[in-house]
């Protein structure tokens, strides 16, 4: 049996070359298409056993729907709603109150225009800030601020600029303070139930103000000078001339 190397007629040093070469381009072949796909498979699955994850938790997340809107409706009841004009006055109370209760002198208070938290998250409340003076001690304004962030409360401050006074004892400066008050919740349309043409009554017409119907016009009936019947017929009238009366011709007196 012969074999490749022997059709082609090669020399044993030939025979070597051509197996080497032949080596290498597998080795080169195998490392630039075979190798760097080894793991390709199991990313597939990975990536797969992911998608079906994220499916399954999308799903679930759709069944909760209804509970979620259940939640929103119970939390939009428990809050309690502040009208817009009595923000403002709302919010300056609770800070008078709380700087007189932690000894912080508040010569001015400034309502400022209000504006939407941002976000469809926040989509239920609304901000209410005020620009306010202070003058208080270092321990005292730290109580300050301490007591508006509290639970009952929820003031945060937004800006602050502080500095000492002229005696040079005292913290003086100005600060942002604000709270979010709930929105006015959307009233609630009953659906309108739908009108259908069957329930509609028929129209009514006045029959009594139409106008009779006018009755069938009857073709005239042909009146001739016939003769009168008798027992003799009477004589046929030459052609082209008809039984037409004649006229009384005015008599001659001579």
């Amino acid at each position: 049996m012969t074999s490749v190397f022997d059709k082609l007629n090669l020399r044993p040093q030939e025979r070597r070359l051509v197996v080497i070469v032949g080596v290498v381009v597998f080795i080169v072949l195998n490392f630039v298409f075979v190798f760097p796909n080894f793991g390709a498979y199991g990313k597939l699955q990975q990536r797969t056993s992911d998608a079906r994850k994220k499916l399954d938790l999308y799903n679930s997340e759709i069944k909760k729907q209804s509970a979620y809107r259940k939640d929103i409706e119970t939390l939009q009841g428990q809050g309690m709603y502040v009208s817009d004009e009595t923000k403002a006055l709302t919010l300056a109370a609770d800070i008078n109150s709380q700087a007189m209760l932690c000894g912080v002198s508040v010569p001015s208070i400034t309502p400022m225009a209000r504006s939407g938290t941002g976000g469809k998250t926040n989509a239920f409340f609304e901000e209410q800030s005020v620009a306010l003076n202070f003058n208080s001690g270092e321990k005292e304004l730290v109580d300050f601020l301490y007591r508006l962030a509290d639970k009952a409360l929820l003031i945060r401050a937004r800006t602050m600029q502080i500095s000492p006074d002229v005696t040079r004892m005292r913290l003086q400066g100005q600060m942002t303070l604000v709270k979010s008050f709930q929105r006015k919740p959307p009233a609630k349309v009953a659906p309108s139930a739908p009108t259908s043409s069957a329930s509609k009554p028929p129209p009514v017409t006045n029959a009594a103000a139409a106008p009779p119907p006018k009755p069938a016009a009857t073709p005239a009936a042909k009146v001739t000078n016939a003769p009168p019947r008798t027992g003799v017929p009477a004589p046929a009238s030459p052609p082209g001339l008809t039984n037409r009366p004649l006229r009384n011709a005015p008599t001659q007196i001579k």
